[in-house]
């Protein structure tokens, strides 16, 4: 039987100035899964990503380039992550439901956790899975949101996680305005 487990829950905000929705952007603690289904398919799925989600893994794999603490945690360069489409089709439908729905959770109200979204959208045969979350931010300032929380810094540096998934959601009128969700794997 598959172990979740759960690394933090603890919310993070900041104060954004420049943000143009609220005041205080969210980020929960990354969540982690090991043990996947043993068979499927092992392609990457589709390539394409929206200009946000390229600047995100852009942004990723430079930050992976350098060695740095998470919390108290010191972590060497980590090679890059790359793209699997799989992965972010879990992502963007996480962070369009999440924004939908006027929630935030790595848990959906549906009771669905990461492990059992990414096999939804295609991701099996993993050995372990992470998500990262953040709602409120900008592009240009979500990944040093994920870098400044110990529990987010901690699962994008992991040396482990060799694959990545991005989504991201601008909805009006919603608690936050803008949802992201990084989806990590290894197969």
């Amino acid at each position: 039987m598959r172990q979740f487990l759960l690394t933090s829950l603890i919310p993070l905000t900041a104060l954004l100035a420049s943000c143009g929705g609220p005041a205080a952007p969210s980020a929960v603690g990354s969540v982690g899964s090991t043990g996947g289904q043993s068979s499927g398919p092992r392609d990457a799925g589709n390539q394409t990503m929206s200009s946000e989600e390229a600047q995100i893994l852009s942004a990723l794999n430079a930050a992976r380039g350098v060695a740095r603490t998470c919390g108290s945690e010191r972590f060497e360069a980590a090679a890059p992550v790359t793209w699997n489409g799989y992965l972010a089709a879990a992502a963007r439908a996480h962070a369009a439901d999440m924004a939908a729905r006027r929630f935030f959770d790595h848990v959906n109200p549906d009771g669905a956790t990461p492990a059992r979204r990414v096999e939804k959208a295609g991701y099996t045969a993993w050995t372990e899975v992470a998500e990262n979350i953040a709602a409120g931010y900008t592009v240009a300032n979500v990944m040093q949101g994920w870098i400044d929380s110990p529990s987010h810094c901690k699962t994008l540096m992991d040396p482990t996680l060799r694959e990545v998934g991005v989504g991201y959601t601008y909805q009006p009128g919603t608690p936050y305005g803008t949802y992201w969700v990084q989806d990590f794997g290894t197969r």
